[in-house]
């Protein structure tokens, strides 16, 4: 056994000196309250509130490649004695050109971003991490990516289950098209399941918007508009169901103040990944937010949201925190 450790701690330190790698680090907090007070038929009322802390470490290999290996761990608050395991971060990343590429278990925050309607905004809080593949081509005013979330590899009595995701964006600093599309896959375990059936989700947004943030005095303005399709098919159940209807967003931002209209109206949608509140054939939500940020070392945002569905006027209160601590190849914070 000696000399087999012997030989892996040559074999590492050769393989570090040989290649110049440069060691980097990251550690990171977030904390979160997310109190939803919703009395409505389409979505349940929960209250989130915890944090959440990450600490990974890896080689900068070259200008173009690097890996990294660590650990997420989110605690509920009250939620003593109900321990839950933590989240590995374990990926290779590289860079070449237009082109983007990462393999593993690797943090969905900043490159991965759909519509709510496609995504609950609660897997930043439970799912923090991708684990799979992310490819990325960005050239000029175009940029497109597709990834895949392997959300359960198949055993005995665990469904194989799976996320494919793609969002593209071309235009101007005035005009811009984008689309995202979303495909969940919802399998059977290895021992079949009476009366159990294989399930196809997903759904694609398209929307046709403008950006006036360097032609107004704002920081930021974008409006967009377009249609939302989705479908739902249970294999030998039903054929798929393809409800579709019309998204709109407005978002505007100065000072750190922010506000983020949502419009939705048209068919019922049942997306297994997306906010509930779609479920209605009208939603509409307005977000009032106050951001401030220490560079990007800290970030803090404060927000209360409006939430209207047929009937019913909801209310949710937001506050999270981010703290980055990051030494990167010819980088340095904290």
């Amino acid at each position: 056994m000696k000399k087999i450790l012997l030989c892996l701690s040559f074999s590492f330190f050769y393989f570090t000196l040989s290649f110049n790698q440069t060691f980097e680090w990251q550690a990171g907090f977030h904390g979160f309250f997310d109190n939803r007070e919703y009395f409505n038929e389409y979505t349940n009322d929960q209250t989130m509130f915890g944090a959440r802390v990450s600490a990974g470490a890896g080689f900068a290999i070259d200008a173009n490649n690097r890996f990294r290996a660590g650990l997420n761990y989110l605690y509920e608050f009250g939620s003593k004695g109900e321990l839950i395991a933590p989240d590995i971060t374990l990926y290779y990343h590289a860079e070449k050109g237009p082109l983007k590429f990462l393999l593993g278990a690797f943090p969905r925050k900043g490159l991965i971003s759909q519509p709510k309607i496609l995504l609950t905004d609660t897997l930043e809080y439970y799912r923090p991490n991708t684990e799979g593949m992310f490819i990325e081509y960005e050239k000029g005013l175009f940029r497109h990516n597709v990834w895949i979330d392997w959300t359960g590899r198949q055993s005995a009595n665990k469904r194989e289950t799976f996320l494919i995701g793609a969002t593209g964006h071309i235009g101007s600093d005035l005009l811009f098209y984008e689309h995202n599309l979303l495909m969940y896959h919802y399998a059977a375990p290895a021992v079949p399941i009476p009366d159990d059936h294989l399930r196809d989700n997903g759904g694609i947004t398209a929307v046709l918007g403008t950006n006036l943030s360097s032609w107004l005095p704002l920081d930021s303005m974008v409006l967009s508009s377009g249609i939302a399709f989705s479908y739902d098919r249970l294999r030998n159940v039903y054929d798929a169901r393809t409800p579709v209807g019309w998204y709109s967003e407005l978002h505007l931002a100065h000072k750190g103040f922010g506000l983020h209209g949502t419009f939705y109206t048209g068919d019922a949608h049942t997306l297994l990944y997306g906010d509930r509140f779609y479920t209605s054939t009208s939603y509409q939500r307005l977000d009032l937010s106050y951001t401030r940020s220490k560079g990007s070392l800290i970030t803090g945002r404060l927000q209360f949201s409006f939430h209207f569905v047929p009937g019913a006027l909801d209310f949710s209160q937001q506050f999270v925190v981010y703290i980055n601590l990051e030494k990167k190849a010819g980088k340095r914070e904290f």
